[in-house]
């Protein structure tokens, strides 16, 4: 019985992770293959037909190189900034504590919460990032209504409010044993060098999760560029979890919205099986 009781608590898990996350999977891929009828289920069968549908419209295609623009913006302003806040909040003596509960505080603000904010400091008129722009002399920008600036707009406010993952590096830092910086110090190793072949590789660990969290939530980005912009304007901000829902919610194109969430799992899933790889090599 001893040996039997650790699965035994293990069954809810897996029940509740099957019926929530593998069931929802192979049900989209059913549905994908049908010309969907939500009143009369599951409607005509159309095999790939949803599949090819897709590879012809320019919407799905504007979706994916919108999905594509956030993933750079999120790795370039959400993934790579809090390492090098990171770097700096591990070098702070006085206020650390301080600028530690800042950065969970952000972290903290409801998603809902975080887009009014940002849409005041966005605002045309009255906005903070327009008066700051004034201020030196710049003209005010339409931060949400220009296609070149909606997205990094939306992706900007990651910056305030990645807390979680400067916490997370900080503590990897400060989990370096102090004789390795000791010893790194009486070779010469300072500045970036300690950086470089002390801080980095010790953390690698931390930056590979992180990693893989980023490329996921860009992929599947959703709730930002809709509270914010609603998809526009003109589309300049429908990812494809956007196109997805727009398929399902107004389209009422249930076979599509499948066929699309099927594609955007598939592409998710190869991208992150290469990241466990690379995260398989870096620890070998």
């Amino acid at each position: 019985m001893r040996k039997i009781s650790p699965f035994l608590f293990l069954i809810p898990g897996i029940i509740f992770t099957l019926w929530l996350r593998y069931i929802p999977i192979f049900k989209s891929f059913y549905m994908s293959l049908f010309r969907y009828d939500a009143i009369n289920p599951p409607g005509e069968f159309v095999g790939l037909e949803n599949y090819a549908n897709l590879f012809q419209t320019h919407f799905y295609w504007d979706a994916w190189k919108n999905t594509f623009v956030f993933l750079i913006l999120t790795l370039t302003l959400v993934f790579f900034v809090p390492i090098i806040q990171a770097l700096f909040l591990n070098e702070i003596l006085k206020g650390k504590k301080l600028f530690t509960t800042v950065y969970l505080v952000t972290a903290v603000i409801p998603m809902s919460v975080n887009v009014i904010i940002w849409k005041w400091i966005w605002s045309p008129d009255y906005g903070l990032a327009n008066q700051i722009l004034k201020f030196f002399g710049a003209e005010p920008q339409l931060w949400l209504s220009n296609p070149d600036l909606t997205k990094f707009a939306i992706i900007f406010p990651g910056v305030i409010g990645g807390g979680i993952a400067v916490l997370m590096y900080t503590a990897a830092i400060q989990g370096i044993p102090a004789e390795v910086f000791e010893a790194a110090e009486l070779d010469g190793c300072t500045g970036f060098k300690k950086i470089r072949y002390i801080i980095l590789p010790n953390i690698v660990f931390i930056i590979i999760i992180q990693l893989v969290l980023a490329v996921i939530g860009a992929m599947q980005i959703l709730d930002a560029p809709y509270q914010f912009a609603s998809g526009g304007p003109s589309g300049s901000s429908t990812s494809m979890g956007i196109f997805i829902y727009n398929a399902f919610k107004q389209d009422l194109d249930y076979g599509k919205g499948a066929a699309a969430s099927m594609i955007l799992f598939a592409v998710i899933a190869v991208m992150t099986i290469f990241q466990m790889k690379l995260d398989k090599s870096e620890r070998n």
